[in-house]
């Protein structure tokens, strides 16, 4: 065979991918009108290295760039990159397709179609796509999909996440039916839906034995393609987006004869997108937490300080300077007295002496002049200039005169507000939402009002107000994650290891304490147990619970508090379930005190603060009785051995 033949047959099975560059939306105004989305610095690296850096650690060998704006931006990234030989350099090689006519991302993927650059099974993903999953496995899987189901055009990615996931966003919840193959019967995007019911074609249930209905996920913005889904853009100019194209092929599967699966990550799997400032803190977030390892920051960029902060290089700042929750970028030049919380501030920014920047982004080489404050969602782009005791909240800050600029919009020379249009009411929530910088936590109470009002209040058409209703309480969320994580690990028969790192996340999600989280995974484990019935086999089935969690409780009971926190647990779960007896209680504490991971000198301490008059203390006490007999009869013999 000639060496040209063999090239060929090489470029033939390369593992491809095709990466989109532009939202074509506004989401990130005013920053985007000067910074590329694909450029957007996450914890002071852009976007794209991320995206790259996945994409070669997931077995990607050639990736199409597809650019539409800042294109020369977005070159000159890519070969300074390939100039000081970057990780995904080694491995992959990135092909830049530019084409400013396109847009919408169905534009671009017809635009694609027409180039012919696509030779078999590729990986699509939307703009600001960040994930740790290995790919191969996913296309294989699909491969052999196809060689079961002609018609299947589509593999979607998605991320098992609670309802209060951190990196759920409400614009992208998502309802799903999926029979028993995964495959895809009825896709529902539940922000618009105003309504509290949804409907379900009837003959879905009528054609498959099973079919299961999903909305504990979230969209990972990955989708394995087969050949055919560049000509379905192609036939179909209605497509604009992947959604278009997931709804229309389900609802006319008959006449385009295609069909579309789901995938489902679990446990430390992790796939997401920057796709709203509130996408962008979430990610943020998860980043500086290491959730999505060996996707991380870069170390050479940021210094880790105290209170979840990340500072870029050449970043000064004040002793008297307050900082929690933020990312600094480089070279920022921050006075005396300044407080930033819950915000980030880009590269090459100044701000002096007594200002105040809370829940907001201020974009690069802005000036913060003397006692002002910016807070409550604002964005800034590039170059603005606050002056001296400006007070900005909820608000899009841009430093050129905007076309339409009404009264009160100018904050300064060099510091315009941006208006909403108030024409749909659709586009101006989406237009709302997109620029706040909400909480990370998406409460259950905002949850039902962000679905379901009828629309925005007068001072929501501003901005959207900070004013929240009571949140539930975070710690009994914690506890209704870890049930769910630990309950799933334990019938999928996941690694402890895994499940712990899912824990620790709740925990700096819902920001519990030590204590919390050492008390409610202990009695999350003994709750599970009691979904088994009680009777002949229950105790069998606990030890064998007891014993796959050990790595989990060796974890969390770790000293002399964290027992006590433990036998706490053991009280909570026996005084709130009457039908325990005394076997039961008598079980559990025998099982960690010979396991060794409660003392005895612990369980005395303990059991001398409960309720002498109280059941529970019955229930314990001839257990605290035989460990004291013990103890005793071991002195004994020690005395008479004397």
């Amino acid at each position: 065979m000639s060496k040209k033949n063999n090239e060929v047959i090489k470029n033939e099975n390369t593992v491809q991918a095709i990466v989109i560059a532009d939202t074509f939306g506004d989401e990130f105004v005013p920053i985007s009108n000067d910074i590329p989305h694909a450029l957007l610095p996450l914890i002071n690296k852009p976007l794209i290295d991320y995206t790259l850096e996945f994409l070669s650690l997931g077995g990607i060998e050639e990736t199409f760039l597809f650019c539409c704006t800042h294109v020369d931006d977005i070159k000159d990234h890519i070969n300074k990159s390939v100039k000081n030989n970057e990780v995904w350099t080694l491995t992959m090689k990135v092909n830049i397709i530019v084409s400013e006519s396109c847009r919408s991302f169905g534009d671009c993927l017809r635009d694609l179609d027409a180039k012919g650059l696509l030779r078999g099974n590729f990986v699509l993903l939307e703009p600001g796509t960040i994930s740790n999953i290995q790919l191969l496995p996913l296309i294989k899987k699909h491969n052999e999909l196809t060689k079961v189901d002609k018609g299947a055009a589509m593999t979607v990615v998605f991320q098992e996440a609670g309802i209060n996931h951190i990196s759920r966003c409400p614009q992208e919840e998502v309802l799903i039916a999926v029979n028993s193959q995964k495959r895809i019967l009825s896709y529902k995007k539940m922000w618009k839906n105003r309504e509290r019911k949804v409907d379900f074609p009837l003959e879905i249930f009528l054609e498959n034995p099973c079919v299961s209905l999903m909305h504990n996920l979230k969209d990972a913005h990955i989708a394995i393609c087969s050949p055919s889904v560049l000509p379905l853009f192609s036939d179909n100019f209605d497509f604009q987006t992947k959604d278009d194209f997931v709804r229309g092929l389900i609802m006319n599967e008959e006449i385009l004869g295609s069909t579309v699966y789901c995938h489902i990550l679990k446990g430390s799997q992790y796939g997401g997108a920057v796709t709203s400032w509130r996408m962008y803190q979430a990610l943020s977030q998860e980043l500086r937490q290491n959730w999505i390892y060996p996707i991380v920051p870069s170390r050479k960029r940021n210094r880790a300080l105290k209170n979840n902060v990340m500072v870029g290089e050449g970043t000064v700042f004040d002793d008297s300077t307050f900082l929690n929750n933020a990312v600094l970028g480089e070279h920022v030049s921050i006075g005396k007295n300044v407080k930033i919380e819950d915000a980030f501030v880009l590269s090459n920014c100044k701000i002096e002496d007594n200002v105040i920047i809370t829940h907001s982004v201020v974009g690069p080489s802005c000036v913060i002049k003397a006692k002002s404050k910016v807070t409550a969602g604002s964005i800034l782009g590039k170059g603005c200039v606050i002056e001296k005791d400006t007070f900005i909240e909820n608000s899009l800050v841009q430093a050129n005169e905007p076309e339409e600029c009404g009264n009160g919009d100018k904050l300064g020379r060099k510091a315009y507000r941006l208006r909403i249009d108030d024409d749909e009411e659709e586009d101006r929530s989406i237009a709302i939402l997109a620029k706040k910088m909400s909480r990370l936590h998406i409460q259950e109470e905002n949850y039902e009002s962000e679905y379901y009002s009828d629309g925005f209040s007068d001072s929501e058409a501003d901005g959207l107000s900070y004013t929240q209703s009571p949140a539930p309480d975070d710690t009994k969320l914690f506890f209704t994650e870890v049930i769910d994580s630990l309950t799933r690990g334990f019938e999928d028969n996941l690694l402890c290891d895994n499940l712990i790192l899912e824990i620790n996340s709740s925990r700096y999600a819902y920001n519990v304490t030590v204590k919390e989280v050492n008390f409610n995974v202990i009695k999350a484990i003994l709750t599970i147990s009691l979904r088994h019935p009680i009777g002949a086999q229950y105790f069998s089935h606990l030890s064998r619970l007891l014993s796959y969690f050990a790595p989990v409780l060796k974890n969390y009971i770790r000293n002399e508090s964290a027992m006590i926190d433990c036998l706490q647990a053991v009280e909570d779960v026996a005084t709130s379930n009457e039908e325990l007896k005394e076997k039961w209680v008598m079980f559990v504490l025998q099982y960690f005190y010979d396991k060794d991971y409660v003392s005895e000198d612990a369980i005395l301490d303990w059991f001398s603060t409960l309720d002498q008059k109280g059941k529970f203390h019955t229930q314990v006490k001839p257990f605290t009785d035989w460990l004291q007999e013990a103890e005793e009869a071991s002195s004994s013999e020690s005395e008479g051995s004397d």
